[in-house]
């Protein structure tokens, strides 16, 4: 098991990506609301905190070696959870404006409370269902970035995502190593919702021999009005 400055010096070492004493401080603060929620709410198997800090944290920040995220950009978290990665995001960019849309109001309730105990600003928590908030005006087509992990196969992901997404900017899945065969799966259904260019980051989590596949796809055309589809559908019957 690895203490977590020994993680973060291996995980510094292996990136380049450091994070400051005030930053460490806030997750800490962080891990320890999720693990006292966690007796209540459902919000993570992960009970160790250097196990929260390897699987969670560093594994979140894998998306600054992926993609370059441009100053003050515009990102929206589909099926947040407990945070993961939108909040961890949020700590090392500030800068960044986030929205976090998570379906269970018991887990919104708890970014809520997270938000405010973090003093974070410029972030918004949201209690909804992708397929409802992504038709909504104010949201639609209106983010530089979305980015989700571990929520659903590339098919549904890419409806729940790319409605978000506004033309030239990009979506980004959470996957391990089947990330690649999923992509190539959901080609069809992400050439439909407007996506386009994609890529695959592959990497792997520090201390551990765990595989990281982030599948990057461009938003090159608006996604047409009927999508995304009413709630349940891009599970239920995903496009192919």
């Amino acid at each position: 098991m690895w203490d977590r400055d020994r993680l973060l010096a291996a995980f510094s070492k292996d990136t380049g990506i450091t994070l400051k004493p005030e930053q460490i401080a806030m997750i800490e603060a962080y891990t320890g609301l999720l693990l006292d929620y966690n007796q209540r709410v459902n919000l993570t198997a992960i009970t160790d905190r250097d196990e929260i800090w390897r699987k969670h944290v560093l594994d979140s920040l894998l998306l600054f070696l992926a993609l370059e995220i441009p100053p003050a950009a515009k990102v929206i978290d589909i099926g947040t959870g407990a945070g993961i990665p939108g909040l961890i995001l949020k700590i090392y960019r500030p800068d960044l404006e986030m929205a976090l849309l998570e379906s269970q109001n018991k887990k919104v309730a708890f970014l809520k409370k997270a938000v405010a105990t973090l003093g974070l600003q410029g972030i918004e928590c949201l209690w909804g269902r992708a397929e409802d908030i992504g038709r909504q005006k104010n949201y639609r087509e209106s983010f530089d970035l979305a980015v989700s992990r571990g929520l659903a196969g590339m098919n549904t992901l890419a409806e729940y995502c790319l409605p978000f997404v506004r033309v030239g900017g990009f979506m980004i899945a959470y996957k391990g190593p089947g990330g690649e065969g999923e992509l190539n799966a959901a080609a069809r259904a992400i050439e439909i919702l407007g996506g386009g260019t994609k890529k695959v980051w592959r990497g792997s989590l520090t201390g551990g021999q765990e595989v990281r596949q982030l599948i990057i796809i461009q938003k090159e055309h608006p996604t047409p009005p009927v999508y995304p589809r009413r709630p349940g559908l891009p599970a239920k019957r995903p496009l192919q």
